[in-house]
């Protein structure tokens, strides 16, 4: 017996209902009648929604990215993360806001993944048109911290970036993408094209990366 697809049922015309912007902005009733009862898909902070956004925003910072960056709920955490404890401050404690912004930074500044691939998957899988979403899987299942990133700037373009505006006022959000930047950039001997931007300032002022030599 042969079955249909989805695709073949309905309409595969894109709609701007199935946006998923209109699923990820807040979480509010509204959603659940527009949308279904799929809470995997439903609100800023489910899973689907945080890979999304953080795609989203980091192609291109608009207003849907200022306001879901101003979200300070708690209550949920960075599922995007690999996280093995509640102790891991990048998975919980951070609002979802800041959550936004660091899943943005990790997407955005990201250059090489090491020891991973990359899985796709429907951002609603009920809808034909719904774009994929991504993220990155560990080849050694048995320990998902094997996954080493590399991330590194544009100096020419870091001072126009708004993301990195955003973690500059709260380092603590992504100090460890900060610390990533810095050795990666150093070790391609790149580092230098930050003198007098507000990254390299930030760099040549904390003291951390100033022990380290700063920029």
């Amino acid at each position: 017996m042969n079955y249909s697809n989805i695709s073949n049922f309905g309409s595969n015309a894109y709609s701007p209902v199935n946006n998923p912007l209109t699923y990820c902005m807040n979480d509010a009733m509204d959603q659940r009648f527009l949308h279904g009862g799929n809470s995997d898909v439903l609100g800023q902070n489910s899973k689907s929604c945080q890979l999304f956004m953080s795609e989203y925003c980091a192609d291109n910072w608009d207003g849907f990215c200022e306001i879901a960056s101003q979200n300070t709920n708690k209550y949920f955490p960075n599922n995007v993360e690999r996280c093995t404890n509640y102790e891991d401050n990048t998975c919980f404690g951070m609002t979802s806001g800041e959550a936004l912004i660091r899943n943005t930074a990790s997407r955005k500044y990201l250059i090489k993944m090491h020891n991973a691939h990359i899985k796709y998957e429907p951002f609603d899988p009920t809808v034909p048109t719904s774009p994929m979403i991504s993220y990155w899987v560990s080849n050694d299942f048995s320990y998902s911290n094997s996954v080493i990133p590399e991330y590194a700037v544009d100096p020419l373009e870091i001072d126009n970036d708004k993301v990195m505006d955003k973690i500059l006022m709260k380092p603590n959000i992504a100090m460890d993408i900060l610390i990533n930047i810095y050795n990666t950039m150093k070790r391609y001997k790149t580092l230098s094209g930050l003198f007098g931007t507000k990254l390299g300032n930030f760099y040549n002022t904390h003291p951390y990366f100033k022990a380290k030599g700063g920029v």
